[in-house]
């Protein structure tokens, strides 16, 4: 179970009944029972309880690195359209907030194959995903994506490394005919060169987008916009891939 508010979250843990709200633990009366919609005040503070979402994963994970943006992990999820069943390769896990989102939406069917070549990222984002995923249907892989093989193809794939463009043709083999592969890139550069690398690799591309949330601030008598959100997260670039068959008419 997860606290909210406008502002700050926390964690319930129904086996040991305690709170977990700004890294400090609270332990609450066994015979509590909390269920979604339930008010619970911490320090003065109003949080109501509700069942888990993946946007709840990266305000409570402990970060590694910068993790992709709710917004970007939502569009990237109907963009490559990942559902249950679909088979999903994610390379480079980073925090795994990417991850979370993946999973939410093959709901406990399909697979996850993640793609990691640093150990340490990799330990940090399992131990992140364990704690509100069942990792039955992941497969994890330590090395560097040169040296993957897979003896599968892929319905999606998300892509956050840095150098996608030396990779394109090998993406591409991993990936279904019709399949949509996902970049995640932070400037102009790495986009057009992934792009232009597309011709050569069976890769068509769809489109490239910047997508900005802007939060508002409701306050009475004194609504305005947010005044630290990220005018920037990154670029996403998205393409499919072609079968090789042609048809004119």
């Amino acid at each position: 179970m997860i606290l909210v508010s406008e502002d700050e979250f926390g964690k319930f843990d129904e086996n040991s009944k305690s709170i977990l709200v700004r890294n400090r633990k609270y332990h609450l009366d066994p015979s509590i029972v909390i269920d979604p919609g339930d008010e619970i005040i911490v320090q003065g503070k109003r949080f109501i309880a509700s069942e888990f979402q993946p946007i709840y994963f990266g305000k409570l994970i402990k970060r590694n690195t910068q993790i992709i943006s709710e917004i970007d992990a939502s569009y990237i999820i109907a963009r490559t359209g990942i559902r249950p069943d679909r088979d999903v390769l994610e390379i480079g896990v980073g925090s795994g907030n990417m991850s979370s989102y993946i999973l939410w939406a093959l709901n406990g069917s399909g697979s996850l194959t993640i793609v990691e070549r640093d150990e340490e990222n990799l330990r940090k984002a399992l131990d992140n995903i364990n704690e509100f995923y069942d990792t039955a249907n992941i497969r994890v892989n330590l090395c560097e994506l040169k040296d993957f093989g897979s003896d599968r193809s892929y319905d999606a794939i998300i892509a956050d490394i840095p150098d996608p463009w030396d990779y394109a043709e090998k993406i591409s083999s991993m990936l279904k005919p019709g399949g949509i592969v996902s970049f995640y890139l932070p400037n102009f550069d790495q986009s057009e060169k992934t792009v232009v690398s597309m011709a050569a690799s069976g890769l068509k591309h769809l489109e490239t987008v910047e997508l900005m949330k802007r939060r508002i601030l409701v306050r009475e008598g004194a609504t305005r916009p947010a005044s630290d959100d990220l005018t920037h997260t990154a670029f996403i670039t998205f393409a499919i891939r072609r079968s090789g068959i042609e048809y004119r008419i």
